[in-house]
């Protein structure tokens, strides 16, 4: 056996066998095309080779002529997917231009078919005896077909299309891969074609020994993927062992991690969030499922929080409650990420979960003893309002017994006033709704439960306050004035609560007044909105004003400036407006007395 023999048989097995080798590893991964395409490429340039053999041994110009342009096939098959493993693998490249040189290959490897003896001569004369290692090998004398420089062409605008994606790859930071790459595909190219035309146009007198320069150039693809593929499988492990570390650590902080693949609707998760989802180990969790899973009254704010999430905000926040199958309640913390396609289509979500439920039973019971509190704060304020109530029931108790008197007095007449006594009845209705009005807001600052939230018109609130300490105001000679601004948007928040800080303030304010004279008493309050802060109420005084020292300080529990004081009034009004997502301070006025202001957040789409 020849050396010419030996040399390009093992250059065809050479390539056959990365061939397969980066079959299989596609075969592992369907998603590695740029494997496929350098298969593709190792298959071209061992056909090639061979047809190369078979033109070294052609014994007819005939022979000679169509073993050549068979070995065009080969040849076409090997630039089209050098073009796209390019493309794939330096992730560069321009798309017109790949779609060019493609083209005119194809058109190359038509006018292969159609000239006759192929695309390189236009007619072959004789072979040529040349010797080759130790062998005689045919070499072609003939006429060049012109139409061959569309070939040609297309080669040069592969150099153009290489050279162009090397260099973006080179910009973008990647450049080993660009330089190894980039550098091997330009003098391979450079190489065959310059060979495969200096041949062609007898310049140079030299058998085609191109598989040679492909073997060079399919050994530098298949070394760089197959370091790419060590790499992988180097970071393989080290996220394996990143996962390991983080799953230890989501163990340690009680964590759950879930994963849901939304293209196919399927949730994989962490055995303890299966746990707290109330789910089986093997079974399948899709969206429908995690629903269900979850308290019927959550179920419209997790969607709309995930609606929120994949419509473009990303970000995935929310609390939520399951009901296990043995009818117990889990609060379940969830956060989150979206993550998006090239068309910013949501493909899958990720985030952890965390067991929530003592930190809501604690926050429930310090509700619950903040409710306490403010219950004994009321009760306590309204004990130190007794007189003035006991004056308010009184007045009507009063109007009605006199007003029955002389109705008895009427019916005693002959004949009786019917349309005095008509007037009488009226009178007495109107006065027992006004004591059944005042003992109904007893009742309801007296009353002792959970919160009630509700959409609330503060200046009825106001309103229904201002009738309640009537009475204390005329015992105080307190003057009062009302500016309250109309029109204003409504809040959400427990009437019974706000009546609670309002009737503080005001009785705060009578007793800030108690030592300046009567005339001088006035009383303000004042509401108002603006956007920033929303709705504002304001009560205002003309009493001594507070010390600049102690401006915070009337908001601490158990302090006080009045020796019958309990010290914690100001400071569950504080809690109270907090609760209600709002803010109250205090300040003192330009020229006299003090100022309480409170702001509550308007509801949303109801702003004026």
């Amino acid at each position: 056996m020849s050396w010419v023999t030996v040399i390009w048989s093992m250059t065809a097995a050479i390539c056959l066998t990365l061939a397969g080798v980066h079959l299989l590893v596609w075969l592992r991964a369907r998603d590695a095309w740029v494997n496929v395409l350098f298969s593709v490429c190792a298959v071209a340039a061992a056909a090639h080779a061979g047809f190369e053999l078979g033109l070294m041994r052609a014994t007819t110009t005939e022979q000679y002529g169509a073993v050549l342009r068979w070995s065009h096939v080969a040849g076409s098959v090997l630039v089209v997917s050098l073009v796209w493993f390019v493309r794939l693998y330096l992730r560069a490249g321009r798309l017109w231009l790949a779609w060019t040189v493609c083209g005119l290959r194809t058109l190359a490897l038509a006018l292969n078919f159609i000239f006759t003896p192929n695309l390189n001569f236009r007619e072959i004369t004789r072979l040529r005896p040349f010797p080759l290692w130790g062998e005689t090998v045919a070499l072609p004398i003939g006429v060049a077909n012109h139409w061959t420089l569309i070939g040609q062409f297309s080669s040069l605008l592969l150099l153009v299309f290489v050279v162009d994606a090397a260099l973006t790859a080179w910009r973008r930071g990647e450049r080993r891969r660009a330089l190894v790459m980039g550098g091997t595909l330009v003098l391979s190219i450079l190489a065959a074609a310059g060979q495969a035309a200096l041949l062609v146009w007898g310049i140079l007198p030299l058998p085609y020994i191109l598989s040679l320069v492909f073997l060079g150039l399919i050994v530098v693809m298949g070394y760089e993927l197959s370091r790419d593929v060590l790499r992988a499988a180097q970071l393989s492990r080290e996220l394996r062992e990143s996962e390991a570390r983080m799953s230890l650590a989501a163990t340690a902080a009680d964590l759950g991690m879930w994963e849901w693949d939304i293209v196919q609707d399927k949730i994989w998760t962490t055995d303890n969030s299966r746990t707290r989802l109330g789910v089986g180990i093997s079974e399948r969790v899709d969206f429908n499922r995690f629903l269900q899973s979850l308290h019927p009254d959550d179920r419209e704010d997790v969607s709309h929080a995930l609606a929120k999430s994949m419509n473009g905000e990303g970000d995935y926040g929310v609390e939520y409650r399951v009901v296990l199958p043995d009818g117990q309640v889990r609060w379940i913390a969830a956060a989150g990420r979206s993550e998006f396609d090239a068309g910013h289509k949501p493909v899958r979500l990720r985030g952890v979960s965390m067991d929530i439920t003592r930190r809501k039973q604690a926050e429930q019971q310090v509700q619950q003893q903040r409710g306490e509190l403010a219950h004994i704060s009321r009760v306590a304020m309204l004990g130190e309002l007794s007189g003035s109530l006991a004056h308010e029931l009184n007045q009507p108790l009063t109007a009605i017994l006199s007003n029955a008197q002389a109705a008895q007095r009427f019916l005693a007449r002959e004949p009786a006033d019917l349309n005095e006594l008509r007037e009488i009845l009226k009178d007495i209705v109107a006065e027992d709704k006004r004591a059944g009005e005042v003992i109904q807001r007893l009742r309801q600052l007296y009353k002792k439960g959970e919160v009630q939230r509700q959409r609330l018109d503060v200046n009825e609130v106001v309103s229904e306050v201002v009738k309640l300490v009537q009475g204390e105001l005329v015992n105080k000679a307190v003057a009062l004035h009302t500016e309250l601004a109309p029109a204003l948007p409504p809040v959400s928040g427990d009437r019974v609560q706000l009546q609670q800080v309002l009737l503080n303030l005001i009785v705060n304010a009578c007793h800030a007044m108690a030592d300046v004279a009567a005339a001088d008493r006035k009383l303000v309050l004042r509401t108002g909105f603006s956007a920033g802060e929303g709705v504002r109420v304001t009560v205002s005084d003309r009493g001594c004003g507070i010390p600049a020292d102690n401006l915070e300080r009337v908001f601490e529990s158990f302090f006080t400036t009045r020796p019958e004081g309990m010290g914690f009034g100001l400071a569950v009004c504080r809690t109270i407006i907090g609760a209600h997502h709002g803010k109250l301070w205090a300040e003192n006025n330009a020229d006299r007395g003090a100022s309480f202001h409170f702001t509550l957040p308007a509801e949303q789409g109801n702003q004026a």
